[in-house]
């Protein structure tokens, strides 16, 4: 090892290298902060532990009538493209059409007294589409959160 001292390349103060290769700094303190001058990284908080975020320049957008004319004319114009281009098939199904299809169905399939039930507990009903008999597992009644059912709706 050495024996002379050397002059630290950040804080200028003599000191004795630990090291076989010349060493540059006198400290990791100084080491970094040459690095941090070399690259002119500063930190906004120059003392320990965690420095809070930059605060970003925000860009405030207010709604003028403008804005909300233009959001209007897309919101129709995407309703309308899409009417007019989607399949009937293929568009999605509310609450009105599933109370719809539950009072075919109700009216559909009208329960027989007169014949007694399976085993299994099924419930014989005649199927005014095809003209049989047939037999039913009675599903619970549905929970429809507030929706007015038709007057003529029941469920089996």
């Amino acid at each position: 090892m050495d024996n002379y001292l050397y002059t630290c390349h950040y804080c200028g103060k003599k000191y004795k290298p630990n090291r076989r290769h010349k060493q540059r700094f006198c400290s990791n303190s100084c080491r970094v902060n040459a690095f941090k001058l070399r690259n002119k990284v500063s930190s906004p908080n120059s003392g320990k532990g965690l420095s809070l975020p930059k605060e970003e320049e925000k860009n405030e957008q207010k709604i003028n009538m403008a804005g909300i004319g233009n959001a209007a004319i897309a919101n129709v114009g995407t309703e309308l493209v899409k009417n007019l281009f989607m399949k009937e098939e293929n568009k999605p199904a509310t609450k009105g059409d599933l109370l719809g299809i539950l009072s075919k169905i109700q009216s559909r399939y009208l329960p027989v007294k007169n014949i007694p039930q399976r085993s299994d507990g099924a419930k014989p009903f005649y199927d005014t589409g095809t003209e049989t008999v047939v037999y039913r597992i009675q599903l619970p009644p549905l929970n429809l959160n507030g929706i007015k059912k038709p007057e003529n709706f029941q469920f089996l």
